[in-house]
């Protein structure tokens, strides 16, 4: 299991698997996810494909819904909770998630599940 700090400096839970390698989670702190790691996030309009890049989780390539119908390389804000509240580094169910594509802010529809790709 992946492990991060939350902003108090303690340690927190990244993860929360509903199988042992790999599966659906409830929400993922993905600053805490290595380089290759490989996400399925269905919204309620659509479906992406996220590979983290770096070892801060801060850039991945993103695929699917209306705007990135090829590979992107893009920055992972977070989650946007009601209103403008963004939750850093975290994409969780029925949040929308907000990326970075060059100077275009991205905003998902609401996040309908999240599964970790096992590799294969």
């Amino acid at each position: 299991m992946f492990t991060s700090t939350d902003e108090s400096g303690g340690p927190g839970v990244a993860i929360s698997y509903l199988s042992p390698r790999a599966g659906n989670v409830a929400g993922i702190d993905v600053r805490s996810l290595p380089p290759g790691t490989e996400i399925e996030v269905d919204t309620h309009n659509s479906r992406y494909r996220f590979v983290m890049l770096d070892g801060s989780g801060s850039t991945a390539l993103v695929q699917g819904g209306p705007y990135f119908q090829e590979e992107t390389n893009v920055r992972i804000n977070g989650s946007l909770l009601e209103g403008s509240l963004l939750k850093s580094g975290w994409i969780g169910l029925g949040m929308r998630v907000e990326v970075l594509a060059g100077s275009q802010r991205v905003a998902t529809s609401r996040v309908r599940s999240i599964t970790i790709v096992e590799a294969t």
